[in-house]
């Protein structure tokens, strides 16, 4: 597993080389946009900056999904993980019972368009 992400995180190595098998495109943007409103927002805020109603403050700067900086910890694969298996501390839910595989790699392309270039 992957140890360089926060320690709560459960992360294969392999993550790390995992491309997007998704074609990026607008349609497959606006799928993702709707997923993310749907399922992300309430905690993500609706354009990703970590300001949800459900949002826990303490948390924020991690959740703002927009920051340049946190694009380098999170290319495509990492970012998959993430939301396919979420962790308990800081609460991230788990979409591997709610979205199909493609579902997750739509969001995976949507949450990375959201990430202000450095």
């Amino acid at each position: 597993m992957c140890t360089a992400q926060a320690s709560a995180w459960k992360i294969p190595r392999s993550a790390l080389q995992e491309k997007n098998p998704v074609a990026i495109t607008d349609a497959t943007l606006a799928v993702g946009r709707r997923l993310f409103r749907e399922h992300c927002a309430d905690c993500h805020g609706s354009q990703g900056k970590g300001n949800g109603p459900d949002a826990d403050p303490k948390h924020r700067l991690h959740m703002d999904l927009t920051r340049a900086a946190g694009a380098a910890g999170n290319p495509d694969g990492i970012v998959f993980h993430k939301i396919l298996n979420g962790r308990s501390d800081p609460k991230m839910p788990s979409f591997k019972d709610k979205l199909t595989t493609e579902q997750v790699w739509t969001l995976v392309a949507y949450v990375q368009s959201l990430r202000a270039k450095s």
